[in-house]
Formats: structure tokens, sequence, C-alpha cells
């Protein structure tokens, strides 16, 4: 197994985090970057560095001394090993796990501290008395794939200190938003969740604002999708057209890419938001506080749904890219078939998307 760095920041300025990913690249073939931490894959570097602790350690005095923040850092054979190792030295701290030392270090970890073990999974082991990474060591690996299917090999694996999850370049953004201002500002009318009984009245009514944050809220998630991220925090952004604006977040139970559940929150934060009786303007959904995508978690049951979800907007992603977002229009958002400008990539949006 090659080693991995993991470094944590302990403090997060915008201008200063920038400076830190950077020093990490001077040093890594390979950094895959989370807001406030970075992985680093030193594989093959050991000619040119040297002693890799040393290496970490100097990375620590540059990045101190260029931005003024402290970094922890753990190293280890793989990129859970490495975050262990410097979550058990935090704040400031420098540790290595060896391969060799990996199932010792590994044995009296609380299971919730195996990746892949959300609270769903653990209030499950714990009930059977499961509670460190030692006694999950215990079930054979078909129990643990009859209780949590696939991901159940995986937990077999790195309750040993053994995972293959790879440093991948790429950055994960802070958020993802799409929106749009209608082609004309719409008449007043009623805000959403009023007036349910009336026709459809032109730009702006409930069904059209509704149906383009419905839109919105495919074409962000299927970002996230590709990012293989999931976000913890739904925006919904009003603008009216006096030029009054309105911003609310709100946070899904758990981290979700499923465009029903995220769309869910959203509807439900517009209908709080939108209580003006005057023409909007512009309307956008932004998601952020992302988390890696690794399977939505909860009964076993919930489990196998999520997986069929999953599957199927996967299928959507693959249409979309073949032919255009556009192609697969649903729901509330074909009430703006017709009423839109299109292009190849679907409805013509007038504000440009940002992943940033």
């Amino acid at each position: 197994m090659h080693p991995r760095v993991c470094l944590h920041q302990i403090a997060m300025i915008a201008e200063p985090t920038e400076a830190f990913i950077a020093h990490c690249r001077d040093i890594a073939p390979a950094v895959e970057a989370y807001l406030d931490e970075a992985y680093c894959d030193l594989t093959g570097t050991e000619r040119l560095h040297g002693d890799l602790l040393e290496t970490a350690r100097r990375l620590q005095r540059t990045i101190l001394e260029s931005t003024g923040l402290t970094v922890t850092c753990g190293l280890g054979p793989n990129r859970m090993l490495a975050k262990l190792a410097g979550k058990a030295v935090k704040p400031d701290g420098l540790a290595r796990v060896t391969a060799a030392e990996a199932g010792a270090f590994m044995r009296d970890l609380p299971v919730e501290q195996v990746a892949g073990v959300g609270h769903a999974h653990a209030k499950t082991l714990r009930s059977m008395n499961v509670r460190t990474a030692g006694e999950l060591r215990v079930l054979p690996v078909e129990t643990l794939e009859r209780l949590f299917g696939a991901p159940g090999r995986l937990l077999h694996e790195r309750c040993r200190g053994r995972d293959t999850a790879v440093v991948s370049e790429r950055e994960v953004p802070l958020s993802i938003s799409r929106e749009t201002s209608f082609p004309r500002d719409p008449p007043a009318g009623h805000p959403p969740g009023a007036g349910r009984g009336s026709p459809i009245a032109g730009p702006g009514s409930s069904a059209e604002i509704e149906g383009m944050l419905e839109y919105l809220t495919g074409r962000a998630c299927r970002t996230a999708r590709e990012l293989g991220i999931r976000p913890r925090t739904v925006t919904v952004r009003l603008r009216y057209a006096d030029g009054e604006s309105a911003e609310r977040a709100r946070s899904l139970p758990q981290p979700s890419d499923t465009d029903p559940v995220v769309l869910a929150l959203a509807l439900g934060t517009l209908a709080r938001l939108f209580t003006r009786r005057v023409a909007l303007h512009q309307v956008g959904l932004a998601l952020s506080n992302f988390v890696r995508a690794g399977g939505e978690q909860g009964a076993l049951f919930e489990e196998r749904e999520a997986g069929r979800r999953a599957a199927l907007y996967r299928a959507f992603d693959g249409v979309r890219s073949a032919f255009g977002h556009g192609v697969l229009v649903s729901g509330r958002a074909l009430h703006l078939k017709g009423r839109l400008e299109e292009d190849e990539h679907g409805f013509v949006l007038r504000t440009p998307s940002l992943t940033k």
C-alpha cells in the first residue's frame, strides 16, 4: 500500500485556503481538496522527498509561515488511515500509521470511525453489541453483506485498516447554484401555495415558479452527482421586480443528491420565503455543505430504495449527457414547456450557472 497524507486545516479563511492547497500541490502529484482539508497521494515520491514524516513537518511549517494557519497532518497507507491518524492528534499535530500498525490502530476505535459507518449503520451494529472496529471484525463478510448490502464487504475490509478508496484530483466546490430570471417581469400574483384552484396565469404563477425550481433542482443535483458529492444544505433565493431579495437555507436530514429529496426541501422553503404580493423577477437554488457520495444511510428497506433511486437517476443522467438535459422534463417543470426558450442543454437560464 502506498503512503497518503491527510491534512486538516484548523482555521479557514478564503485566500489563505487557496495557498494551503497550493502548498499541498507542491509536494504531491495528486491532491484531492475538500474545502478545509486535503488528501495528498505521495506514491512514488520517497526518492524525491526522503522521509515522508519530515516532509509533512516541513509542509506544516511552510503553511504556517505563509498563511498563519496551523494544520494537522496524518500519514497512512490509505486515505482512511491517514485521516484517522490526523484526527487523533488535532489540533496542529503530526502522526503516522504504517500498514503493519493498521490492525492494532483500528482495533479499539469506535465503530462510527470506520469509513462508511454512518448513524444508521452504527445504530444497527450497537444493537448487536458491536461497539468497536475490533468487534466488527468478528462478523463474517457474508453477515455484513446481508445486513448492509454491497457496502458490507467494504466495512469488512475497513475495520481491518484496509481501504481501496483512491485520491482523485478534484476539488469539492463551496456551492453549486442554478438560477434564472423570468423572460419578463410577471404580474403580481399569489405566492406558491396560494390559489391552488385557480388556472395557470402565465409567467410567475405558482405552477411556473415551482416548475422552474424543480428544473433548477434537477440541474444542480445532476452536477453534484457528476462530482460524486452530496449536499447537506439547500438554499432558495428570490429577487422581486422591485429589487428586493430574499434568501433562506435549510438542512437536509441526510445528505442527498436525489432530485425529489432536495426538491421537497426546496419547495417547503419557497412556500415560507415567497410571501410578498410582488412580481417575482428571479428564482435560484444553491447546494452547499457537501460530503462525499457514499450511499444514503437509513433502515435496510430505505437503503434498497435509495439504491434504486440512485440507479434511476444515473440512467437519467446518461440520457441527458447524450441528448441534452431538456430531453427529460417531468413533474412541475412540464409547465415550462412552450413558455421558455430552449437550446440543446434544456431551458435557457438567464443567469450563469455557478459551481465554485
